[in-house]
């Protein structure tokens, strides 16, 4: 017992003496040093919790616009609003855990078009997974082609 409350007052004056190390550099170079680590420390942090902390990744601004297309004249409540954008939420987060595995067996860093496609199709059953491929296939030839069209102007 007597060892264990000796290591412990050990580590706690080890942690005491880092914090001061850390609080008061002893030149101008570890300053700096200092710095440029904490500075990319904080900023992958901020990356890694970009979604929980940012409010305006929300899809509710393309709901009216796709149900114009599809039927006139008829519009969504606050609250299918909500219920609408957890779904696309958490579909679009299903899709990226599946192809980012999908990626991980094949040994790449690299979540690529096919990837996402072959989620797609696991995730979404029968004649759903097979339209949304079709879909999503147009919709990435139609923006790689109009792309090749604007470098050509």
């Amino acid at each position: 017992m007597a060892a264990a409350s000796a290591m412990a007052e050990a580590s706690s004056k080890m942690t005491s003496e880092e914090d001061q190390s850390i609080q008061e550099p002893k030149d101008a170079n570890s300053t700096i040093v200092q710095k440029k680590t904490r500075g990319l420390r904080g900023s992958r942090r901020c990356h890694a919790n970009r979604r929980r902390d940012s409010f305006g990744d929300s899809f509710a601004a393309y709901f009216p616009q796709v149900l114009k297309q599809v039927h006139q004249g008829l519009s969504l409540s606050p609250e299918s609003v909500s219920v609408m954008d957890s779904m696309v939420h958490d579909i679009l987060d299903r899709i990226a855990t599946e192809a980012g595995r999908l990626a991980r067996y094949a040994k790449r860093v690299t979540i690529t078009s096919r990837d996402i496609q072959v989620a797609v199709r696991l995730l979404l059953p029968g004649k759903m997974g097979k339209l949304a491929e079709a879909q999503g296939t147009n919709a990435a030839l139609r923006t790689s082609l109009c792309a090749i069209w604007q470098q050509r102007k």
